[in-house]
Formats: structure tokens, C-alpha cells, sequence
């Protein structure tokens, strides 16, 4: 992960107002701190969307759980691995699954799908009370009950797809689409290829989680639950360290980014490569506040650990003032804590303002 590769998928993401993509274990606390950052996240004009949109994201859930073959936790993930992304674009939001599959269970899984696709309302009712009152239960969960659920939702198509991984295994993609009928759609509905564009990057560059969207409070508390909540499998140093750093970025995001219409909009990533952690965010900043915030960072950059520490103390003992100087003191910590250097980028945008990137490896 580079500076670049922020700019890039934010850049990817410049239509959605909220994007999360997650790739680990796929467990009920997981699930729960999931749906509450799309809630807390969602803007009160879609309101009306969200225990239908909860609904769909469980399902999506369960879906991965019950056509997936490995269920163990994976603390570095292959390019292959579990994939749960949800999208909100004008007035529709997207959930995304992929996970493998054999290759033997396609043709079981394409046939319900393309049943559900196929039929109407009254249909699809009629073939949902059919399978409840005659139990057709599998031990993957039900006879394409999950599916069924998941078109009567929505009142749309399912668009799936299956990409061969080699002679045994496969990538199950499928999307969900939830559309506010309160409001016109203007935008082009999104294909199921950017879904796959985008599993393919985020497998590229091992990350385990990318939030995109409004930092605010509300907003970041849910993703530092998950966080946390991924990591007690690493060692307790370690878990400390990663979550230290991630309370720092993300604070710094919500408190200090330039605000566009309102929104203090930014992307957060975690990823593990190698056995390094990788952490980097972007957002927005006034160009009037960049030469700054480079003098400090070249400051923080050109210290050893000792004097690292000797500034912190003395921040600390000076009582900064919080506006103008808890980002640096932020910055600060974050060198103290890792062996590497900060790296940084700025991106202008415009006259007023440019992107900013920041990447920390340990």
C-alpha cells in the first residue's frame, strides 16, 4: 500500500458517498458493527432504507458463510479470500459478495439463481411458500432461500457471476441493489464488473478493511469496534500498536480535514503484506494549511526515536492548543510508535484545496 494506491481507489470511489469493503472473519460481531457504520453513515433521506438494508447486508453475510468452503480466520488474506463490500451511490446502495466455491457446486447454485432471476412477484411468493411448507432445506441452508429473500427485498435481478480461480475452485460474485423509491434514480446502475475491478485491487494490496465516506464521530466509532474486534488473534503488543495508530488517523480525519458541503469526506485502509501491518488514509486539506502540515511531517521524520519522545513530553508539559496543534502532536505519536518513516503525498484539486495521503508501515 502507497500513497498512490489511496489516491487511486479514492479516486475509484469518487461517486460513492459511502463505501466499505471488508475482507476477514466473517462473525456476527463483525456483521453487527457493519451494519451500524452504513446506519450511522447513511444521510436521512435514505432513513427509511435501513433495517431492509440491514436485512440484505445479513443475508449477504450468511450467503459468503454458507457457500464458502474456508472458515478459518485469516489473519494475512490471499487475493482470494472473502470479499463483502456495500456501496451507496445517488439513491442506491449496493452489497456485494465473492468467496470461492468448488467448481463442482456451480452448476446447483447457478440454477437457483437463475430460477429467482426468472420470476415474477406472485411467482417468486408462490415459490417461497412452496419451499417452507415442503421444507426443502439443504445443508448449505435452504433451497435458494436466502436468494428468494433477497429479490423480494428488493424487487430486482440478482447479477451474479462465477470468475475460475483453477480446476477446483472458483469466485462466486453476487450483487445485491436497493434503490430509494422515494427518489428518481438519475444515475446509471453500477455492473457487477466495478465489483470485481475493485476484489481484484483490494486483493492486490492485501488489504483487510477500506472505508470510504463521511469521518465523522458517529461514523468513526463503529470502525474502531471492528477493528478491535478483528484483532485478538494477534499478539497483544501488536494489537495495541495497530489500534493506537488507527484511533489516531481516524481522529485526525474527523477533527481536522477541510469540509466539502458539509461532509469531512476521506478514506481509511488496513492492510497486511508480508507480515507488516500497512495503514493509510486520505482526505481533503486547504491548500493554505499544506506547507504546515509538510514541515511537520519532514520535523517528525527526521528524529530518532529519543527525540521523539523528548518532543512529546514537551507538548504534553506545554499544554498545546488543541485546534492548531493536535495533529502534530498526533503525528508525533505516530513516529514514535513505528520504526519507518511517514510516508505522505498532496494531491491539489484545485486552488482552494488538494488530497492528502498518509501511509505508515510497521
Amino acid at each position: 500500500m502507497t500513497t498512490k494506491t489511496i489516491y487511486d481507489f479514492f479516486t475509484l470511489l469518487k461517486k460513492d458517498y459511502l463505501s466499505f469493503t471488508y475482507r476477514g472473519s466473517f462473525n456476527n460481531s463483525v456483521l453487527a458493527m457493519a451494519t451500524d457504520l452504513i446506519k450511522n453513515s447513511m444521510d436521512e433521506e435514505h432513513s427509511r432504507l435501513r433495517n431492509k438494508l440491514s436485512f440484505l447486508m445479513i443475508e449477504s453475510f450468511q450467503n459468503i458463510a454458507r457457500y464458502a468452503d474456508s472458515k478459518s480466520k485469516i489473519i494475512e488474506p490471499s487475493p482470494n479470500s472473502d470479499f463483502f463490500m456495500t456501496r451507496n451511490i445517488g439513491s442506491t446502495f449496493y452489497i456485494i459478495s465473492a468467496n470461492l466455491i468448488d467448481n463442482d457446486k456451480i452448476d446447483v447454485v447457478r440454477s437457483k439463481l437463475e430460477k429467482v432471476n426468472t420470476l415474477g412477484k406472485r411467482e417468486l411468493n408462490k415459490f417461497y411458500r412452496e419451499i417452507l411448507t415442503n421444507r426443502k432445506m439443504t445443508k448449505k441452508g435452504g433451497a435458494g432461500l436466502g436468494f428468494i429473500e433477497m429479490v423480494r427485498k428488493t424487487r430486482g435481478k440478482l447479477p451474479f457471476d462465477f470468475v475460475k480461480i483453477d480446476d477446483k475452485k472458483s469466485m462466486f460474485f453476487m450483487q445485491i441493489q436497493l434503490t430509494n423509491p422515494n427518489y428518481e434514480s438519475i444515475e446509471e446502475k453500477v455492473p457487477l464488473d466495478e465489483a470485481k475491478k475493485i476484489q481484484k485491487l483490494v486483493g492486490k494490496e492485501s488489504i483487510l478493511m477500506m472505508h470510504k465516506g463521511s469521518f465523522s464521530q458517529d461514523a468513526v466509532g463503529p470502525v474502531l469496534k471492528m477493528v478491535e474486534d478483528n484483532m485478538y488473534s494477534m499478539k497483544l503488543r501488536i494489537q495495541k500498536k495497530v489500534y493506537h495508530f488507527i484511533v489516531e488517523i481516524l481522529q485526525n480525519i474527523s477533527k481536522h480535514s477541510y469540509p466539502i458541503d458539509g461532509d469531512r469526506e476521506g478514506i481509511f485502509l488496513i492492510g497486511v503484506k508480508g507480515g507488516r501491518f500497512n495503514i493509510g488514509t486520505g482526505n481533503y486539506i486547504e491548500n493554505k494549511k499544506i506547507e504546515n502540515l509538510k514541515m511537520q511531517l519532514e520535523q517528525v521524520n527526521s528524529l530518532s526515536r529519543e527525540e521523539l519522545n523528548v518532543l512529546y513530553r514537551k507538548y504534553l508539559r506545554e499544554g498545546r492548543d488543541t485546534e492548531t496543534n493536535s495533529a502534530g502532536l498526533g503525528l508525533i505519536d505516530l513516529a514514535r510508535e513505528t520504526d519507518k518513516k511517514i510516508s505522505y503525498c498532496f494531491n491539489q484539486i484545485d486552488d482552494k484545496y488538494s488530497f492528502f495521503s498518509l501511509t505508515i508501515k510497521f
